[in-house]
């Protein structure tokens, strides 16, 4: 897993928004060209975007990052937490309501978990 730390962290770094499938070995990131949905290969470091076949290497993004920002990718782990803790604010804030909203969290957890078991990302 060397170098998929040195792609990571290049993400990470510049807070570009990723979703890493480690079973794929793929990086999914917003296309520098038309900000559609764009992978890159965590194991060769060759990206290619679906949506407008822009394509080219971890260099190709890092020099691109010099003076541009990245699109958004909608990250469901990020917006998971963002939604627990919310809920987590609320049960704090309503006690009488903690044990339904306890539920609620539970619930949302276990779909995500069932989602994440389900879905084949990018269609592959």
């Amino acid at each position: 897993m060397g170098r998929e730390y040195v792609y990571l962290s290049f993400f990470k770094t510049n807070k570009i928004d990723y979703i890493y499938h480690s079973r794929l070995k793929i990086i999914e990131f917003a296309c520098i060209g038309c900000e559609g949905k764009a992978i890159i290969s965590s194991v060769t470091s060759e990206w290619q975007c679906s949506n407008c076949s822009q394509s080219g290497n971890l260099v190709t993004l890092i020099n691109f990052a010099k003076n541009n920002k990245f699109g958004r990718v909608y990250v469901p782990k990020k917006e998971q937490q963002s939604i627990l803790k919310t809920l987590d604010r609320l049960a704090n804030k309503y006690p009488v309501e903690e044990q339904r909203i306890s539920l609620l969290i539970k619930k949302i957890k276990e779909l995500v978990k069932y989602y994440e078991n389900e879905k084949t990302p990018l269609d592959h």
